[in-house]
């Protein structure tokens, strides 16, 4: 992947979609090869290159009894993100979605699977990573959230950083992924620009394609 660059890694249930987020974060150890962030190798340097790496997981995680912003200030503590900028910073990421800032205050665990997500995609850039892995970054979203998380994508990407994307919703890959491949069985059997793979199909017709195939 390049800066600059949304990738999108698509595929059905038990492909191996997620065993590559784990594999591209850190969660999991290759048992060939090298992960590199941003140039840096991710288990020869964990901390040097997580530094690097913002990771949004397909079930969002925070303490149930803390308040998202105190959430987010722990999260900003623990990358070394200065006090003094920090809640600004803050409420700059949470204004991306509407509905965030004014449930900031509250207890997490009274947020709905959408805010949780929310908070989630504001955690993992609080840090400014070069690199941003998403697993399903709209589930749990409304249409209006959705929208804002794809502009947020790409304007992470615009800005020189490069996004991993992994989506069951083809539209949503189709709408903002520059390139795309398809797991099947642990292989990517394909990947490419939508315009090569699919000489002007839709995502959908590439993909139903592919996966049928021997």
């Amino acid at each position: 992947m390049a800066p600059g660059e949304i990738y999108g890694l698509i595929g059905p249930n038990g492909s191996g979609k997620t065993t590559t987020v784990k594999l591209a974060t850190g969660l999991y150890r290759p048992s060939t090869g090298r992960v590199l962030v941003d140039g840096v190798d991710l288990h020869a340097e964990p901390e040097r290159a997580k530094r690097r790496l913002g990771y949004v997981p397909d079930e969002p995680f925070a303490y149930e009894r803390m308040s998202g912003r105190e959430f987010l200030h722990l999260v900003g503590e623990l990358w070394g993100v200065p006090a003094a900028g920090r809640g600004a910073r803050i409420d700059e990421l949470a204004a991306t979605f509407g509905g965030l800032p004014p449930i900031l205050d509250g207890h997490v665990e009274n947020y709905s699977r959408g805010n949780r997500q929310k908070l989630a995609l504001v955690a993992a850039l609080l840090h400014a990573p070069r690199l941003l892995v998403v697993d399903e970054p709209i589930v749990g979203l409304d249409p209006e959230s959705a929208l804002r998380a794809r502009e947020l994508l790409r304007g992470f990407a615009a800005d020189g950083g490069a996004v991993l994307l992994c989506t069951h919703t083809l539209a949503f890959a189709e709408a903002v992924c520059h390139r795309v491949g398809l797991l099947c069985d642990g292989r990517l059997v394909a990947e490419g620009t939508l315009e090569a793979l699919g000489a002007g199909a839709s995502l959908e017709d590439v993909y139903l394609r592919l996966a049928a195939a021997p």
